[in-house]
């Protein structure tokens, strides 16, 4: 008996050792699949992930567009186009003013026109508006 207790007693390193290797490698054994598998199991997370990124950014992308869009067209709604031609007096450009609902009065506006002397400024086009301008910005869109 002392025999094997002396054994055990001067190979206990040893013998650990070989302990913990045998475990590693039943280990090692039953868990080879997994192991070899990882690299394509990690590639197609991977794929999945990026695939998830760009249907996020698709989405961002396309709600920005359509809010873009909701915002250019409340501009649009929010002003009012006005032709003016080189042959209109500062009567008819008041009238035009006043039938589109920017100013309040179309002898009002003539008058304005008058007091600030821009008759012979006015230009001829195509002008945009917003709806809440005041006199004195109306004028300065369409005068020079």
């Amino acid at each position: 008996m002392n025999k094997i207790k002396d054994f055990f007693y001067n190979k206990n390193d040893i013998i650990i050792v070989l302990i913990i290797l045998i475990a590693a490698g039943l280990i090692i054994y039953t868990r080879i699949n997994a192991i070899m598998d990882y690299p394509e199991t990690f590639a197609q997370q991977n794929a999945k992930a990026q695939q998830t990124t760009q249907a996020a950014e698709t989405k961002e992308s396309k709600a920005a567009a359509s809010s873009e869009a909701a915002s250019q067209s409340s501009s649009a709604s929010d002003t009012v186009s006005i032709s003016i031609l080189s042959s209109d007096s500062t009567i008819a450009v008041a009238q035009k003013l006043y039938q589109a609902g920017l100013v309040d009065s179309d002898t009002e506006f003539q008058s304005y026109i008058s007091n600030m002397g821009k008759e012979n400024s006015l230009k001829s086009g195509t002008f945009q508006i917003p709806k809440n301008a005041t006199d004195e910005q109306i004028l300065s869109i369409i005068a020079n």
